[in-house]
């Protein structure tokens, strides 16, 4: 180990967008543990409550695996989208209200706001706070106890980064991944996700 000024072994690192496969992660729980059918449900399934703009049969058949794989379709925005989210009333509801640039799964553009969208729909299914979720199935079982992670104005957990862990916390996630998400004897994350989720899907 080496830990350079100002940080020591206690101190947690703020990490970014590797949160999103920890995000990933725990979308694979999610759906192991049955609060969420699969990767081919509809999104709008997941906010039956909210009026989309933009509606189109494109929007429509937009489902959890395209935001997962990051071709959700939507008109992002790169970083201007992503502080317009930040100023927004609603964050959900901004990205629900993106225009479409494209077929949902066909194109790959990177956006924060389709990640966020993941953290609200592990809320919605299992009625915890996503942070919540993560200790009781994944951190806790890895024994990692001390995270935090940045919540938006409506409390929902970034998702797309924006948590605090330390180094050797994150190694235990990078350890459980090599083992196909198997930590000692107890299979935290399904093997058959974390073959899935590692592979490409876009060219």
């Amino acid at each position: 180990d080496a830990y350079f000024y100002p940080f020591s072994i206690e101190q947690k690192h703020h990490i970014y967008s590797c949160t999103k496969s920890i995000m990933s992660a725990l979308i694979g729980i999610a759906i192991d543990k049955g609060y969420i059918q699969n990767v081919s449900q509809p999104i709008t399934d997941f906010f039956p409550d909210k009026v989309l703009a933009n509606m189109s049969d494109l929007k429509k058949s937009i489902t959890l695996e395209n935001l997962l794989i990051m071709a959700s379709g939507l008109r992002c925005g790169g970083w201007a989208g992503f502080f317009d989210m930040w100023n927004s009333d609603d964050w959900a509801q901004y990205v629900l209200d993106l225009p479409m640039a494209g077929t949902p799964g066909e194109k790959f553009e990177y956006c924060d706001g389709v990640s966020y969208l993941l953290s609200v729909i592990i809320q919605n299914t299992t009625k915890m706070k996503t942070l919540d979720f993560a200790r009781k199935h994944l951190f806790e079982p890895l024994g990692i106890l001390d995270v935090e992670w940045l919540r938006s104005p409506q409390g929902i957990d970034a998702g797309y980064g924006d948590m605090w862990l330390k180094p050797h916390d994150m190694a235990k996630i990078g350890w459980l991944y090599l083992n196909m998400g198997r930590w000692d004897s107890t299979q935290i994350v399904p093997s058959a996700w974390v073959e899935i989720s590692t592979r490409g899907h876009i060219d």
